[in-house]
This record gives C-alpha cells, structure tokens and sequence, in this order.
C-alpha cells in the first residue's frame, strides 16, 4: 500500500508541472502554413497571461453577406487566466467600446515549454488563426 501511495504522489507533482513564466515567442499559422508577417508573443506573470500579435489578419464583410474581403491587419490584445496549463475566454478592450472582442483558447506545454492554441478576433471583422511560441 505504501508504494501505491509514493507512485501516486510522484504522478501527482509531474502532472501539476508549473508553466514557466516569462515571454514567449512566436508566429501565426493557417493550418500548418506559417502567416508572413505575424509574429506572436504571449507573456506569464504569475497566473495573468497576455498574448499580443501587432498583425492579426482579417476579413471583412464583403457585399456577398460573408466575411471574405481582406481588411486592414488589427492589433490582437487578450488578457486572461491561467487556469492550470490552460487558457481560454474572450477579452473586451476597456477602452473600446465598438463591440469588438478577442478571444483565445490554448495550451502550455510545461515539458517543452511551448504555447499553442487558436485565437480569433470578431468585430466589424473577423480573423481566426492558430498560433505556437517557445518560451523565449
């Protein structure tokens, strides 16, 4: 019984690794196409989570009713919690206003120390691309 007890405790601690804090980087993809010109970074302070992207691609509504015609890059802010390895839910911009909302839903990989995850942005626009970053 006591083995049982220590195999079950070692099982615990490696399952609760701890995602390391700090910055990591990385870019876009469309499926497994890397976006030019999309670099990502997502920073941990504590349980806060930031993932910020200067050029996130849109589309916008296009006279057909659907969200097809490219717009302008938008800067993509989300700001939430880790929840475990976890993250996920939508961010409004305190100073927005207009509707528009971000959201994000991804994974830390503690052993590798590596993000990846989906994040979209809906508002007059829409954009969705998946993203991967390394801890820098």
């Amino acid at each position: 019984a006591a083995v049982a007890l220590v195999g079950a405790a070692i099982l615990t601690v490696s399952a609760m690794a701890a995602v390391a804090p700090g910055t990591y980087k990385g870019h876009l993809y469309a499926g497994a196409t890397k976006i030019a010109g999309s670099p990502a970074t997502v920073v941990v302070a504590g349980t806060k989570v930031t993932i910020t992207v200067p050029k996130f691609p849109v589309k916008c509504l296009a006279p057909t009713g659907a969200y097809t015609q490219p717009g302008a890059p938008q800067k993509y802010v989300w700001k939430g919690t880790l929840k475990g390895t976890k993250v996920s839910g939508n961010y409004i911009n305190p100073l927005g206003g207009t509707g528009e909302f971000f959201t994000a839903k991804g994974t830390f990989t503690p052993a590798s120390k590596s993000f990846a995850g989906t994040l979209s942005f809906t508002g007059q626009c829409r954009g969705t691309a998946a993203v991967k970053a390394k801890k820098a």
